[in-house]
């Protein structure tokens, strides 16, 4: 045997990725169902170090949607059927929130969680969440989306159960379908703010094209600035994240996907709401001041002799 052949082989080099923590705190108010998290902040010990179990988890205040009090409230809880915590091992637990103004609304949580070697810190997975995560959805939206809105809200459902490939496709599915919609909704806050002709002209245009990249490229620069995501246009934003191929992304990345989806449709729904609304709004104001400096000038004149 040769000295080559004697020598055991030499392990394969992993490369390992630095875990990425979501706080605790946020991971309770807004991550869906079945999506496991590093969290931070999960545990601390206690003060007594003589305490038969020294660890803790934390159990912070939380601004959740009360059913009661129909708005955003603080909620305080406590864990709530559970045996002992110790610094390793997986525990399955309740853990209940009650609204802090009304103490009528409340939030139960099923967790399956545990936590890891940095101090403080663990993983989770929501596996049970009641009433379900609530959602934000302006109504806006729903008036933007016009027919496609039940699509949505089964994609929202999706979401909010962290299925990701389910939400992704139906948020794909309501897009595609009111691609042309969208762009004339854009063209009606350029047609209230006076934009150019050709800048009207290629949003007229870009409704007419079937193909979703070519109407894109269409409107490149003619989306008014008041309408901008952070500077990008929507519309480009919206089909970069459908033009990935759901079937090579896992589960996890269609949910992140489908999450920006719908951020952007928010915000675009909101932002021509705005635009019109502003634009609406300064029309009546210069035509209450222009009548008024006509009647006042009216009735200067009269009063003189």
């Amino acid at each position: 045997m040769t000295e080559q052949e004697k020598k055991p082989a030499e392990p394969e080099q992993k490369e390992t990725q630095p875990k990425e923590f979501v706080p605790w705190k946020d991971f309770l108010e807004s991550y869906p169902l079945n999506s496991v998290q590093n969290v931070s902040g999960y545990y601390s010990r206690k003060s007594d170090s003589s305490a038969f179990n020294p660890f803790v988890r934390e159990v912070p205040i939380l601004r959740l949607h009360c059913t009661h009090c129909e708005g955003i409230r603080n909620f305080s809880g406590r864990w709530v059927h559970h045996g002992d915590f110790r610094e390793s091992g997986v525990v399955e637990d309740f853990l209940k929130y009650t609204c802090r103004d009304c103490r009528e609304g409340t939030k139960t949580f099923c967790i399956l969680s545990q936590p890891i070697e940095e101090e403080g810190n663990g993983t989770a997975i929501k596996i049970g969440e009641l009433p379900e995560l609530h959602i934000e959805v302006p109504q806006s939206l729903k008036k933007l989306l016009g027919d496609e809105y039940p699509l949505f809200i089964k994609g929202l459902s999706c979401e909010r159960h962290g299925l990701g490939v389910g939400a992704f496709t139906y948020y794909r599915r309501v897009v595609e379908a009111q691609k042309n919609h969208l762009i004339e909704e854009i063209l009606r806050v350029a047609k209230k703010l006076n934009a150019p002709t050709d800048t009207q002209e290629k949003l007229k245009n870009a409704t007419k094209e079937k193909q979703f990249s070519r109407s894109v490229d269409m409107i490149s620069g003619a989306v008014p600035e008041s309408l901008l995501v952070d500077s990008h246009n929507p519309m480009k934003l919206l089909h970069n994240a459908l033009s990935i191929g759901v079937h090579a992304e896992t589960d996890e990345n269609c949910l992140k996907l489908a999450h920006s989806i719908r951020l952007v449709l928010a915000d675009l729904s909101e932002r021509i709401k705005l635009a019109l609304k502003e634009h609406g709004e300064l029309r009546s104001a210069v035509s209450e001041l222009f009548n008024f400096s006509s009647k006042a000038k009216k009735k200067s004149k009269e009063s003189q002799p």
